[in-house]
């Protein structure tokens, strides 16, 4: 073996372009898969970083016909399920909520809260660095309220203050004493600012108040299957006991990461792998065909060491040694750009809400994996060609050079530069609906003046004795806003939504007066969305019959809503639908009628959905939200207003703060973060997956050429022309490129229909992106081909004839 080694080592050194190729082309495809693998292994293998973490389970309730149902649980079924099952060495509750922190002399902030059991942070072995936890007394129902604080709050908002232990600040408005402060890079369990303790009120008794989200540690020697069994057995006993809240529920355990990031996360980076194990495959058939020609080069060595006695198994092993060797270097090269390319995406997903125990590192088993990549990479491109470069004829290539299967070889060339090109239109296609899906987010709703609207966000405190409780408050507060901020310098136009155009909305069952539903179990939905009555001036959306909302509507007795053209189509296709009314059902009692005022055009209202429902828009006054958006339309740049924005905010209510304040496109882009970083990084393996391939029907028609000089020589001597010796050399290629565009556009077919699941992803792609796919990738085929062809049809018969 050290033989084969060193010998290895000259060969490498003494072709070092060739070499070259080979080590830049490995470092590209085994650098793409370690990056990705790290990011798949950071989001969905890694454990929460906690003692325990592998254990560590979400229990939820579903309804079991129903499987992507979830349902919280109440805290009289958490304490039953705590003293009842025999799985979980301990179980523990959380519920997750948004409040507003308000100190005097600094402006108040939006926070994500905790609200945990007391035994908490014990079960995952993760105390205060400051201070102390919960106590079971803190979650008595009279308990003085307090509080702990995440490392990151304590050090931006109090400045890393000493003395923070025994300080009261403002919650939602009401005092809280703070009792500690978590470790650094502490969020539990999913981004949580601060975390107040569980104190079971009188609402949260019922068992119909399913708020709670339960975490907890597997026994030891017990599988996630078992603790399902076990949680299934006494949430069957009860539905029994308790059958007006627990009647077609079970309970269920699934592992944390599945959890925060199953479903199109997980879909996500499972087709990010596909992707790069695509480029890998390439990359092996692109050095295979290489490694081939070579051992057609070498073929008279080769036989000579046949001659002087070398078994086949050690011919076999010398060139499997050298295919390693270049895979290892290769690797060490691709382990240096993995490690810039998770570097540049932990970079790029900074600010999009991902938990905050997924960090984007290597650890031992991506570095395994890479380990594993690069031995098995040498072996794959290596293998075939060592054991065809093994079949020695030796009366033939110590005769004339060559190994006597060159026909084979060139069958199997052929074979892997279909299966190269094929890969690729795969790859395009892909890269080609993530970044169509992205831009078309981007561009729809051409009539909104993005570049001219602001947009942020306002939660008014409305829960029970809060100051905007009443219905009245909060219809109060509307019209102070929206007078204030009409009157802030550059402001053209101001108004107020529940939803942002293009951002999502609500949808609800509907129902027709005088008109019965067909199926009561699925009524007709609406999506709805609540705006001031210059809503659609702001965002430009013209009412095209009728009227708009008045400043009247919307008050009892006066519901009115302005349909788009797409709600009339669905609901009243051929007739007018003015003065027609539905009203909102499913929560129990029908709300009140609506009376049609206007239609106003389409509007892209949620971009992440294929088929959404037809909009309605209605007034806040009919319902004034606490969770309120604010549109600004400006006369020049946007973000200069901002701080305007803040301003006339604070003046109004210091106690409210302002949250995701960006530009129209910001936001967009915010939104849909995922399309454009997801995208360009199929794109960028694509595009290396593409230039592999051109490299290697470049290289096997070359080397085809090559061999075919004598004959081209004949031809030519013989009357050839020029053109036609190109013609010639090109069908074979063009047949081989012909054959995997068509191959892989069958493939792209499936892949893109798959991807429609995903979400943002609108489109599986139509007949100009595939045709542009195979368009681009024919013209550079037949590109990469035509350059050896022009070149054979230089050379002088003569020069052909005596190069032989």
């Amino acid at each position: 073996m050290l033989n084969d080694l060193r010998f290895a080592v000259r060969m490498i050194a003494s072709h070092p372009w060739f070499s070259l190729t080979v080590i830049v082309t490995l470092a590209l495809s085994i650098g793409a898969n370690t990056t990705v693998f790290t990011l798949a292994n950071a989001a969905l293998l890694k454990p929460v970083p906690v003692p325990g973490g592998e254990r560590l389970v979400l229990v939820l309730a579903h309804v079991p016909r129903e499987p992507r149902s979830r349902r919280g649980i109440s805290v009289p079924e958490f304490r039953d399920l705590a003293s009842q099952n025999h799985s979980l060495a301990a179980l523990e509750a959380a519920a997750q909520d948004d409040v507003v922190v308000a100190d005097k002399g600094v402006p108040a902030e939006r926070y994500h809260l905790g609200t945990i059991s007391s035994g908490l942070f014990g079960m995952l072995q993760t105390p205060p660095v400051l201070g102390r936890g919960f106590n079971p007394s803190d979650c008595l129902v009279g308990a003085q309220p307090v509080v702990l604080l995440s490392h990151r709050v304590w050090e931006k908002r109090y400045g890393g203050a000493g003395d923070i232990v025994g300080r009261t600040i403002g919650v939602n408005g009401a005092p809280a004493t703070v009792v500690g402060v978590m470790p650094p890079g502490f969020q539990f369990p999913s981004d949580q600012d601060l975390w107040m303790p569980l104190v079971p009120t009188h609402n949260l008794e019922s068992r119909t108040e399913r708020t709670l989200q339960l975490y907890g540690l597997l026994a030891a020697g017990t599988s996630l299957r078992q603790a399902n069994a076990d949680l299934a057995v006494i949430s069957a006993r009860l539905a029994a006991a308790y059958p007006e809240s627990n009647k077609d529920l079970e309970d269920f355990a699934q592992t944390f990461q599945e959890a925060f990031n199953g479903g199109p996360v997980k879909a996500i980076f499972l087709l990010m792998l596909g992707a790069v194990g695509f480029v890998l495959l390439i990359a092996c058939a692109n050095i295979a065909n290489m490694m081939l020609s070579r051992a057609q080069a070498r073929s008279r060595e080769i036989a000579m060491r046949a001659a002087l006695g070398a078994s086949r198994w050690a011919i076999i092993r010398q060139l499997l040694v050298e295919s390693v060797l270049l895979s290892s270097l290769g690797g060490l090269l691709g382990l240096l750009l993995s490690q810039f390319g998770v570097h540049a995406f932990d970079m790029a997903t900074q600010d999009v809400g991902k938990p905050y125990w997924v960090q984007f590192t290597m650890d031992w088993v991506a570095f395994a994996y890479f380990a594993a990549v690069s031995l098995a990479t040498g072996l794959i491109f290596g293998i075939v060609p060592a054991v065809r470069a093994s079949r020695v004829d030796l009366n033939t290539a110590l005769k004339d050079g060559s190994a006597g299967g060159t026909q084979r070889m060139g069958r199997l060339s052929g074979a892997l530069v279909v299966f190269q090109f094929a890969l690729t239109v795969v790859l395009l296609a892909g890269a080609g609906v993530m970044i169509a899906s992205f831009m078309n987010a981007r561009l729809v709703n051409p009539f909104v003046p993005a570049e001219h609207l602001l947009t942020a966000r306002i939660s008014l405190p409305d829960g029970k004795g809060e100051r905007y409780e009443s219905v009245e408050a909060r219809r109060r507060m509307h019209a102070r806003l929206l007078e204030r901020m009409a009157a802030l310098p550059g402001v053209t136009a101001a108004s107020l939504a529940s939803d942002m155009p293009g951002l999502g909305s609500q949808t609800r069952p509907v129902e027709f007066e005088g008109r019965p539903t067909p199926d009561p179990k699925k009524p007709p939905q609406a999506a709805a969305v609540f705006a001031t009555p210059n809503y659609l001036e702001t965002i430009g959306l013209p009412v095209l019959m009728g009227r708009g909302l008045g400043p009247t509507d919307g008050t009892e007795g006066k519901e009115a809503c302005v349909v788009t053209r797409a709600f009339a189509a669905r609901y009243w296709p051929g007739e007018s639908p003015i003065g027609r009314r539905f009203r909102f059902i499913g929560d129990g009692k029908p709300g009140p009628w609506i009376t049609v005022v206007g239609v106003c055009g389409n509007v892209v209202q949620d971009s992440m959905e294929q088929n959404p429902a037809p909009l309605a828009y209605f007034s806040n006054q009919q319902e004034p939200w606490a969770w309120l958006g604010l549109l600004l339309r400006t006369s020049g740049d946007p973000e200069r207003a901002a701080a305007s924005v803040r301003a006339a905010l604070q003046d109004i209510d210091p106690d409210l703060p302002l949250f995701e304040v960006r530009t129209r496109p910001q936001a967009i882009d915010h939104q849909f973060w995922f399309l454009k970083v997801f995208g360009s990084l199929f794109l960028l393996f694509a595009s290396i997956g593409l230039l592999l391939a051109a490299v290697g029907i470049y290289a096997v028609v070359a080397q085809a050429t090559a061999r075919r000089t004598r004959e081209i020589g004949i031809r030519m001597a013989l009357g050839a022309t020029a053109g036609r010796v190109v013609r010639m050399v090109l069908s074979r290629a063009a047949l081989q490129l012909g054959s995997g565009l068509a191959l892989g556009l069958a493939g792209a077919l499936a892949c893109t229909r798959l991807m429609v699941g995903l979400p943002g992803v609108t489109s599986s792609g139509g007949p100009l992106m595939f045709g542009t796919v195979v368009a681009f990738l024919a013209a550079l085929g037949l590109f990469a081909c035509w350059l050896p062809a022009r070149r054979a049809a230089r050379v002088a018969p003569t020069e052909a004839l005596r190069g032989d």
